[in-house]
């Protein structure tokens, strides 16, 4: 569902994915070969805060996305895990925000960095680039190199084979 709220219309590439039961509201812009999916609410109707969504950016099912005192942005390349809740931050490229993460309000997750699940990140945090954060509230564990840090650069794809699969039919609603 795409909805227009005070004059502001979505904006979205017509390469991105949104499932059927995605709701998408206000002053968002989601990128090319972007997947919002299933259940997934992408809400910017405060403070006239825009939310952005990068290329290449999965949000994944059942989570929120909302700005309040502060806009949103995701940059390219994120993947946002299940049921994440995010509120005014910023999303560095090519970071994972693991299931049922929380991130509050004016924070920053560097590059490539991992918020491990179920982790809370409270308002006023700077996750650096590349490293492991974990817990609530969420604290830096370990710098990410090597094989770990390969398989963060390629976290991305997947979805965007899977919207590109979507985009080209595989999905057909029947009921």
């Amino acid at each position: 569902m795409i909805i227009e709220y005070k004059g502001h219309r979505p904006k979205i590439s017509p390469k991105a994915f949104i499932a059927p039961t995605a709701v998408i509201i206000g002053d968002v812009t989601i990128g090319e070969d972007s997947s919002i999916w299933f259940g997934a609410v992408l809400r910017s109707d405060q403070n006239e805060n825009p939310i952005v969504v990068g290329a290449r950016t999965s949000v994944q099912d059942n989570c929120v996305i909302h700005c309040g005192e502060a806009p949103t942005f995701i940059e390219e390349d994120v993947t946002i895990g299940h049921g994440a809740v995010m509120e005014g931050c910023v999303i560095r490229r090519g970071a994972i925000i693991g299931m049922n993460v929380t991130v509050l309000e004016n924070t920053e997750i560097g590059e490539e960095s991992l918020i491990a699940a179920g982790s809370v990140v409270v308002p006023h945090t700077k996750i650096p680039p590349r490293v492991l954060a974990a817990g609530s509230p969420a604290k830096v564990k370990k710098e990410i190199s090597g094989e770990a840090l390969n398989w963060i650069k390629m976290g991305s794809s997947t979805y965007v084979n899977l919207c590109r699969n979507c985009l080209g039919g595989d999905y057909k609603i029947i009921g």
